[in-house]
Parts: structure tokens; C-alpha cells; sequence
């Protein structure tokens, strides 16, 4: 028997990915020990590696899960004596550079299918924080450069961040099933539209274990306060972007460190974090600088 941490080794496939495939499309069914942690089988192993080819060569997982590892076998085209001998998909594999000018492409053409299916590759290459950082956040920050000099329309626009939104919703829905877990309020502020960091936070979160309560973008203060009080949250997590020299940012940010509830941690992210870092220290906020600092915070405050 195989921990998920030896089947990703195994198989080139990200934990995420590993048990996002298993909750959405029961491609595998792991024995469980006392303590809940999964076990695989080599058939487990085999199944998920011919998976893995098969959407390499283009086919969605949702198209081919139901399938049994006989037809999977024939698609290879790898013989039932065994599991797959070619290389697992590694990072290094991802070509990053041909996998944005792809999306970008797919976003000019306004292409939905086309946009999933590069996300899709990247995300099971990269994993949920590396997918995010190293390819969302510079993806975006070009299309909004190219939006910016006009070589992208702003249907465009809205269309790459619509698709980006709904993409990691789906995740974070999906890591989001522990209603045990530390419940975390995340949203950004009265005026501010960008929620894309504040997605990608909770994504984070929900993996982390905790209890994600999205509240998505330009929430007033006071339904902030009130959700984490009547859920009993243990810590309120806002996004900064545009615009980042708002006036009302100060005043909101005062009024939220003086206003949470006891015992409830506020984490404060985003482009627009460091221009705030004095007031957020005097109010004894967290100033998250990136996405790995947000779990390494949640992790030690939980």
C-alpha cells in the first residue's frame, strides 16, 4: 500500500490533483487508515498514471474518469503487465512560457474551452500554490498590461478573469468539505472590485484545512464583522489591490482592527498590503506577502 505522497512521486501528479480527481470523479477509492489517511493499491497507481497520459494528450478528466483501466490501456496503448514505464509529468515539464502564450491566445480568441484546458494542464503540473504563483499571477498581470496598452480588449479582460474566478472557485469548493475545520472570513473591502487574490487565498485556506467563508469582493465592513462574529471565526482574511490609494482604506482597515472579534486574527494581502504596512502593524494585523506566507500564517495560527 501506497501514502499519497508516494503515489505523487509515482505518478507525476500533484496531491491536489490527486485528491481533487478522487472527491470529483472517484477515479480511485483508497482504503483509509484509523487516523483517515489515504492508502493506495498499485492498481490505484497504474490507473492514475494512464489518467495522467490521457489527459497529457489533450482529453479532459471529466471525459475520461468513468472509464475502466482497460480502455485507459488501450488509449496508451500499454501493455496490462504492469504500470506505465514512461517518465511522470514533472514541474520541469511544464514549459511555462508556451503554456501563458497559450492562454493568452485562448483569452484574445475568447475561447472558454480552449482557456480550461491550458489551465487544467498547468494546474496538474504545478500543483494549487505553484499553479497560482507561478502562473496565474504573472498570466493576469500580462493580460492586464496588454489591457492597459490596448493590445486587449476589455471584454477580453473581464473574459480571462471570469474564467480565472470560476476555475479556482471550483477548486476551493471542492478542498472546502472539512465543516470542523477553523472557520477563516475572506473578502475584500468596500471598493475593491479585484477578488483574484482573494480567491486564490481561499484556495489556500480550504486546502489547509480551514473552514473558508467567501464572501467574495466589495463587502462592507460591517457584513464582514458580522459574518466572523456570528461564525466564530478565528481569523478575517481581506484583499488589497485597485485602487491601492483609496482614502477609505485606512479608515476601514482601523475600523476592522478595533471591530473584530476577540480571539480572531486579521490577515491582510494583496498589491495594496505593503502601502498599509504601518497602520496594519499599530493595529495588529498580518501583513501576507505572498501566497505561501498565507499558509505558513494559517498553519501557525490554527
Amino acid at each position: 500500500m501506497h501514502t499519497i505522497q508516494s503515489v505523487a512521486e509515482k505518478t507525476g501528479l500533484t496531491p491536489d490533483v490527486i485528491r481533487i480527481w478522487e472527491r470529483r470523479y472517484n477515479v480511485v477509492s483508497p482504503e483509509r487508515t484509523p487516523s483517515n489517511q489515504r492508502l493506495y493499491t498499485d492498481a490505484d497507481i497504474e490507473r492514475l498514471n494512464l489518467l495522467r497520459r490521457v489527459t497529457e494528450k489533450g482529453r479532459r478528466i471529466s471525459a475520461i474518469a468513468s472509464l475502466s483501466t482497460e480502455e485507459l490501456r488501450e488509449i496508451t496503448g500499454t501493455p496490462a503487465s504492469g504500470i506505465p514505464v514512461n517518465r511522470p509529468l514533472s514541474k520541469a515539464d511544464l514549459d511555462l512560457e508556451k503554456a501563458r502564450n497559450d492562454a493568452i491566445s485562448a483569452i484574445i480568441e475568447l475561447n472558454p474551452i480552449k482557456l480550461e484546458r491550458v489551465l487544467e494542464e498547468a494546474f496538474v503540473s504545478l500543483g494549487s500554490v505553484g499553479f497560482m504563483m507561478k502562473f496565474i499571477d504573472p498570466l493576469m498581470e500580462q493580460v492586464g498590461n496588454l489591457w492597459r496598452s490596448g493590445a486587449v480588449r476589455t471584454c477580453q479582460e473581464h473574459f480571462s478573469s471570469a474564467h480565472v474566478r470560476s476555475f479556482l472557485g471550483r477548486y476551493m469548493l471542492e478542498a472546502n468539505m472539512d465543516p470542523k475545520g477553523p472557520r477563516v472570513i475572506i473578502a475584500t473591502l468596500s471598493g475593491q472590485f479585484h477578488e483574484l487574490g482573494a480567491t486564490m487565498s481561499a484556495v489556500v485556506a480550504a486546502q489547509g484545512g480551514w473552514n473558508v467563508i467567501y464572501l467574495g469582493a466589495n463587502v462592507p465592513l460591517e457584513e464582514i464583522l458580522f459574518t466572523a462574529d456570528c461564525k466564530e471565526a478565528k481569523a478575517i482574511a481581506v484583499s488589497l489591490g485597485y485602487p491601492e490609494d483609496d482614502p477609505k482604506i485606512p479608515i476601514m482597515l482601523e475600523q476592522l482592527g478595533y471591530g473584530v472579534p476577540d480571539l480572531c486574527r486579521v490577515l491582510v494581502g494583496g498589491s495594496g498590503a505593503a502601502r498599509y504596512r504601518g497602520l496594519l502593524a499599530r493595529i495588529g494585523a498580518l501583513e501576507m506577502t505572498s501566497l505561501e506566507t498565507l499558509s505558513k500564517t494559517l498553519d501557525s495560527i490554527r
